[in-house]
């Protein structure tokens, strides 16, 4: 899953921050995470990433978790305090909730979301992308079990499909299959 601009445009602002040139940016980016370009993090990688800046002296702005809260939040009841909820277990922000609430329904903003069944289709999506990360951090998890960095290392996964990262069913199956093999390496 490509990252976040935000995401993508802080690690440059760090790496600015210190004064650092490409080839020392490219080095912290190999020996960190095994990339050579920022593009081709992961949210894990990138969070490593960010968290080496800051020990370098990377001094993040703080950001404000209700920036964009809908203000007529109390209006809206308690289905804004679960999205608001959802939101902060993922460490997104508000606009993520709107750009879904854009695609979903073309309503600009959640605080415009008049019908209860609107803010129920919202939590359900946020729902399903928790998930997805939750699958996505087992995968990663039980891969370095295996002492491997990624899946397709493995005989038999060598072909998954583009995209498999934000596919629930494949992840699922994944965990399953990952699960098996750590298992079956215990045994031995």
């Amino acid at each position: 899953m490509p990252l976040q601009k935000a995401i993508l445009s802080k690690i440059h602002i760090a790496q600015q921050q210190l004064g650092m040139d490409d080839h020392s940016y490219r080095a912290l980016l190999a020996r960190i995470a095994g990339v050579r370009s920022a593009k081709e993090l992961n949210a894990k990688q990138a969070s490593n990433v960010l968290r080496e800046f800051e020990r370098l002296g990377f001094k993040p702005k703080p950001s404000s978790k209700a920036a964009g809260k809908p203000h007529n939040a109390k209006q809206l009841g308690p289905r804004i305090d679960k999205i608001e909820a959802q939101l902060t277990d993922m460490r997104l922000p508000w606009a993520y909730a709107d750009a879904l609430s854009r695609q979903m329904f073309k309503v600009e903003k959640v605080a415009w979301l008049k019908k209860a069944e609107q803010l129920d289709a919202l939590i359900a999506a946020l729902h399903v992308e928790q998930e997805k990360r939750q699958l996505l951090n087992q995968v990663e998890a039980l891969c370095k079990q295996l002492g491997v960095d990624t899946p397709e290392r493995l005989e038999g996964l060598e072909e998954l499909p583009e995209g498999w990262r934000r596919q629930r069913p494949i992840l699922k199956a994944l965990v399953g299959a990952l699960n098996a093999a750590v298992n079956a390496q215990e045994r031995d």
